[in-house]
């Protein structure tokens, strides 16, 4: 089983695996509804969490909360397509409203380091955008000066983003001025233009938004895997005198997609894996592949990686500040006025 630690009794193994992340040549940090909690949006398996939420409201229909991101289950019945539509409604104002937190400024302070290979993040809340990350939106067009190469990506959104709404029929994608359940402007366009001429309409389809349900195909998971390939090789290509970091953050590990993803970049073996999370998430099941298990706050732990960073700084200025002052000056015990 994975080393255990409670961040809280703090000590010499906690201090030193907060070094090690702090030093680390790169990390790749894979993040889950945990990190998003304290920005105003709620996770999905807590007590208080969304499922609960949902089971609550509209037992009649669903006989657990999960079944209404379960793709069998939402669009088997109009009424569950239409509480699916209203829920993610809301849930779209609050990730609107929602600011990047603390474990977001990490992951942006990371990459403004040079220390960041990837973020991967199972959320839809779009915060690492705000935070000022550089996201792959794989419905943006090539030629769109927006749109960022997978390349150049430092944030992944592993399950889609609520950025976004796309339609069931043809695909195409718009961002979020239209509301979910709306007929899609692209089919209704060609519809018209064939009635025009005289020919049949066309069906027309709904808009949802861009998220990956339970019980449905990845529409970019060649995409994904290709990404992650290339983050894998480039972990286990780094020589062993050198130290990677690989960091998962307030997830529960439950999602089998991401259960692989964590394997597959713990291989390297120059690469030390560390997760953090509220509870114990954890088992035997992670032998030899978790080496840290880290039970407390991730907001308190990213705070104490950038504490170290901040007092690197203060060293590393006064280190040049000495060089610029006079031998006289910067002798021992001499007082510099």
């Amino acid at each position: 089983m994975p080393e255990t630690l409670w961040l809280s009794e703090g000590g010499e193994e906690i201090q030193k695996l907060v070094k090690r992340v702090a030093s680390a040549r790169r990390v790749v940090v894979v993040t889950g509804a945990g990190i998003s909690v304290n920005c105003g949006i709620p996770d999905f398996r807590s007590s208080s969490g969304l499922f609960k939420q949902i089971q609550a409201s509209h037992g009649d229909v669903v006989s657990k909360g999960r079944d209404l991101f379960d793709a069998s289950v939402v669009f088997r019945t109009a009424q569950a397509t239409r509480i699916f539509y209203e829920w993610m409604t809301h849930l779209r104002e609050q990730c609107e409203r929602a600011q990047p937190g603390v474990v977001h400024a990490f992951i942006r302070q990371l990459a403004d380091r040079g220390q960041l290979q990837r973020s991967y993040t199972q959320n839809i809340d779009g915060l690492e955008r705000k935070a000022g990350l550089e996201v792959w939106d794989p419905h943006c067009p090539t030629t769109s000066p927006e749109c960022v190469p997978w390349q150049q990506a430092q944030s992944i959104p592993l399950h889609g983003t609520m950025d976004r709404l796309t339609c069931q029929l043809c695909s195409s994608s718009d961002t979020y001025n239209a509301v979910a359940g709306d007929s899609c402007s692209d089919c209704m366009s060609r519809s018209q233009q064939r009635e025009q001429l005289g020919r049949r309409a066309l069906a027309t389809g709904t808009l949802r938004p861009a998220v990956v349900l339970y019980g449905e195909p990845h529409p970019h998971s060649e995409d994904i895997a290709r990404i992650i390939g290339h983050d894998t090789r480039a972990l286990q290509g780094r020589k062993r005198a050198t130290h990677d970091v690989l960091l998962v953050l307030g997830t529960t590990l439950k999602v089998p997609g991401c259960k692989q993803l964590v394997r597959q970049l713990a291989a390297a073996p120059t690469t030390t894996t560390i997760v953090v999370n509220n509870e114990h998430v954890c088992g035997r099941v992670w032998d030899n592949i978790v080496d840290y298990q880290i039970i407390g706050c991730v907001d308190d732990w990213c705070s104490r990686v950038q504490r170290v960073w901040a007092a690197q700084t203060k060293i590393t200025q006064w280190t040049r500040v000495r060089k610029t002052l006079p031998a006289s000056c910067s002798a021992k015990g001499q007082k510099v006025t």
